[in-house]
């Protein structure tokens, strides 16, 4: 073991960890990226373990108490996460003592109350999928999911317009029916088609556009008396 090289990585692994903390698998792997030996690498990471500068039981508390207060993620991210960065399975152990399922349950449903305020004017349906979704990505296991999702109320009250409102809301509607009526009208009429033929085909294609039948039929009857 060269008494250069080790002072270069012991150098190195302290610049590493003064950004932020590191697991013993992070710091094995960021020195071996930069070239050290093996038996370098073993000799500085017994001295980090020795400064107390690595400690993955430290590191797994520290990340979970973290994500207590600032990123919320479930379990599984918790888990997944962890293990990529090379947190043992014996150590994983622990995280069912750390994080308590009724703790979790409240993070979940603090979760989704927050993010449904994002998908106001959205239908119950699209509401509960996307809740689904974010909540499956951020972790949380599909059951805790399922039944936090239950207990929300996805509609939303009626918007309650005043009667100026309602008549320039109307008077859209309106536009909007007059101007597709004389599109289909035209439509159909250059196909050909006249007498009841013109008025099934235009009534068939309207209500294919969202219109009820009573609306068309009043409009025919309006456009019969001009």
């Amino acid at each position: 073991m060269k008494p250069n090289q080790t002072q270069k990585a012991m150098d190195l692994a302290v610049k590493y960890l003064s950004f932020k903390a590191r697991t013993e698998y992070e710091m094995v792997e960021y020195l071996k990226k930069k070239n050290m030996e093996e038996d370098t690498i073993d000799h500085v990471m017994a001295k980090l373990r020795e400064y107390r500068y690595v400690n993955d039981e430290i590191y797994l508390k520290n990340y979970v108490e973290y994500n207590r207060q600032v990123t919320f993620y479930g379990s599984k991210r918790i888990r997944q996460d962890l293990g990529r960065r090379g947190i043992s399975d014996d150590l994983l152990l622990c995280l069912e003592d750390l994080i308590p399922r009724e703790e979790e349950l409240l993070c979940c449903e603090a979760m989704a109350e927050k993010n449904i305020k994002k998908l106001k004017g959205q239908s119950v349906q699209q509401k509960r999928k996307k809740l689904y979704d974010k909540l499956s990505r951020m972790g949380y296991p599909s059951d805790m999911i399922s039944g936090t999702i239950r207990t929300l109320d996805l509609e939303e009250a009626p918007i309650e317009l005043s009667e100026d409102e309602i008549a320039q809301k109307q008077m859209k509607e309106m536009d909007k029916l007059n101007r597709d009526y004389d599109k289909y009208e035209r439509t159909h009429k250059n196909k050909g088609y006249k007498g009841k033929d013109l008025e099934y085909r235009i009534t068939k294609s309207l209500m294919g556009r969202g219109y009820s039948y009573e609306i068309i039929k009043n409009k025919m009857a309006e456009m019969k008396e001009e």
